[in-house]
Parts: structure tokens; sequence; C-alpha cells
């Protein structure tokens, strides 16, 4: 029998939380002790905008100093993005771009957010990198934030430059830059319903445009197709 027990990626908190009570309620003979128990909380739905507590990737991050931020990865084997799609013995490359994502959303919410942001948020990302520099494997991993520049206008909106860090161990598995603003929801969804509706103008002419095209195309077809019969 093990004497110590080290949680691995893949196991939902109420697994987590039913094999601490086997262990609790093991014989005495049986020794076993869970290392990091009780775990770090999960990020929220208010954290990372995630409904399904099994796509949630990351703790809640904690801060280390004025600008770095760390936080666990923490994968569900439930989670969107294994269903689909597993390969070898790593963590898929998405898997980590998403849990990067959920970071900087995570981090804003937390700890870079004040008295003057708005009380509904709209996250718009600027850009976003990712260099992947070694395998990450379904053990336990960390991601690293750290603001690089962090800009407030009187308006509330908020405009980030950060650089994120997939650790694990003591050696950078991945690291993504990314640049984000967040700003007004209700400001920027007039905004963005203004130009889904030039879109969908814009997409209907083109696909009336090729519509009329095609049809004159088979009508000149089919009556050059009678003639030649006849």
């Amino acid at each position: 029998m093990p004497e110590h027990l080290v949680w691995g990626q893949g196991i939902s908190e109420n697994d987590r939380a039913y094999i601490a009570q086997l262990i609790d309620h093991a014989p005495s003979h049986i020794a076993l002790s869970l290392a990091d128990w009780p775990p770090t909380v999960s990020a929220t739905r208010g954290h990372v905008h995630k409904h399904a507590p099994q796509n949630v990737l990351i703790s809640v991050p904690k801060r280390i100093d004025e600008n770095c931020f760390l936080a666990d990865l923490q994968i569900d084997a439930r989670n969107e993005l294994l269903l689909d799609h597993v390969t070898g013995l790593h963590v898929q490359g998405m898997v980590l771009t998403e849990a990067i994502r959920q970071m900087f959303l995570a981090v804003s919410e937390e700890h870079l957010f004040d008295e003057n942001t708005p009380a509904e948020t709209y996250f718009a990302i600027k850009s976003m990198t990712v260099d992947y520099k070694s395998f990450v494997f379904p053990v336990g991993a960390s991601l690293l934030f750290k603001t690089e520049q962090l800009k407030r206008s009187d308006d509330g909106r908020l405009s980030v430059t950060a650089s994120i860090g997939v650790w694990q161990g003591e050696v950078e598995c991945a690291t993504s830059k990314v640049s984000f603003s967040v700003f007004d929801a209700h400001r920027l969804k007039t905004r963005e319903i203004e130009l889904a509706d030039d879109c969908v103008r814009k997409f209907l002419r083109v696909h009336h445009v090729s519509s009329t095209v095609t049809h004159k195309v088979h009508s000149h077809s089919h009556s050059h197709s009678e003639r030649v019969t006849a």
C-alpha cells in the first residue's frame, strides 16, 4: 500500500472529496496521507466566464506581489476540450491556451478591477500569442501572470498587456503574451450589435448577387441544353 497520495490532473472536486472521505474512514493499519489537502479553491463562473464547473481550468489566482499572480492548473477529465481530442500523454496545447485565457480573465476579475470598473464588463482580446516550449504532463502545474502595462481610463475602461507562463516543476513549458481591454458592457454591446447588423446586411447582399448570377447561369445552361436536344 502507498503511504502518500499526490493528486494528478483529471480529478474533479467531488472525486477528491470522495477519495479523502474513504481515506479518512480507512482501517487504522492503512496509513495514507494526502498531499495538498484541502486543495486550492477553483475559480468560479464569475472569474472565468464558464457555466459548467468541469470547464474551469484554474484555481482562484493569488497575488504574489504588485504585478504577479499565481494559480494552479486544474483539469477535470470531463472538460469540454478533452471530449474529442486526446493525443499521447501530454496535456493538449489548446487546453493550455484556454487556461491562459481563463487566467487573465480571473486575474482581472479578482485583482485588477477597482471602484471605477463598470458593473457589467466586456473583455476584448487585442492580441494573444503562445509559445510552446515543453510538454506539460497531467500532474501539478501552475500559471504565473505578470502585468507589463496597465492603463485605466476615466470611463472605467481597463487596458492590460501581460505575460502568462505555464510552469511545471521549475520549467516554463509555455509562455503567452496577451493584450486585452475591458469595457463597459452596455456601450460595447451597442456597438457590437451595429457591427453584427452591418455584417448580416453585407452577407445577404452578396448572397443575393451570388444567387442571381447562379440562377442566370443555370437558366442559360438549361436553355442551351433544350436547343441542343431539339
